[in-house]
């Protein structure tokens, strides 16, 4: 038997228009290519893609990626309706947004156009959710083609200019019903950021149909994932970039 990939995005489309989780089947998706046709067949179907999620486990590893829907992006300060989700993962990081468009094509994105399009640099909050049941044994392909468990992402709308310093070594803080839960410099697995925006925006302009200006690139964790419960109120503040805010009624 081999993967079939419209099977795939069928499953999830159905659990996201079913607000439930499914069980993924097998053959599943056995590459990260197999997972972005399905990412693509899912957003193909249900919306507008509005920015993009990368991460890498070490400065060494090959990042993966994974869209964020447009109707999943939301302002600071935020509310998300806890109903709405079958958990609630929570990650500080840093996005950045495109000033200008990206054109598809086949040659590499240089490392120099990458930066002249970024505009400026945003905390944020990554909501972290899973249509797949049983998430924490699932298939890491499966769980890349389910948009690598993002279930939302909320933004600093102020931003800061984009900085030529490196990133990895920036202070954040996660607080969490008005206790300090994390305070650190740095936590970003993947080291300095920035290689992985250059990695996403080359990604897209050579393999997803290119970048619009105003799409968010967010980068991962600096203080690792974290669960609340319904109510919670959660901010992420990295210091000389800003701070974004969500809460779970």
């Amino acid at each position: 038997m081999t993967f079939d990939i419209q099977s795939a995005a069928s499953l999830l489309i159905e659990a996201r228009s079913a607000s439930r989780q499914v069980q993924p089947f097998s053959p599943g998706p056995a590459t990260s290519d197999d997972a972005y046709a399905v990412q693509d067949a899912v957003a193909s179907r249900i919306g507008a893609v509005g920015g993009w999620k990368v991460g890498a486990k070490a400065p060494s590893d090959t990042p993966n990626a994974a869209p964020l829907f447009a109707n999943l992006i939301r302002p600071s300060l935020a509310e998300w309706p806890s109903s709405s989700l079958h958990m609630i993962g929570i990650e500080a990081e840093l996005a950045f947004r495109l000033g200008r468009d990206i054109a598809p094509r086949s040659a590499p994105v240089s490392r120099e156009e990458v930066w002249a399009s970024i505009g400026s640099v945003h905390a944020a909050i990554e909501v972290v959710d899973t249509r797949l049941a049983d998430w924490k044994n699932a298939d890491r392909f499966w769980v890349l083609a389910d948009n690598q468990s993002n279930g939302g992402f909320v933004f600093d709308p102020q931003g800061a200019q984009q900085r030529d310093a490196s990133f990895a070594d920036a202070a954040v803080r996660l607080i969490i019903d008005g206790r300090t839960i994390a305070d650190r410099r740095g936590g970003n697995p993947a080291g300095d950021p920035r290689w992985l925006v250059e990695w996403l925006v080359d990604h897209c302009a050579r393999c997803r149909g290119g970048m619009r200006a105003g799409m968010f690139v967010t980068t991962g964790s600096y203080t690792g994932m974290v669960f609340v419960e319904p109510g919670a109120s959660v901010r992420a503040v990295f210091d000389g970039i800003g701070a974004a805010e969500v809460c779970f009624p």
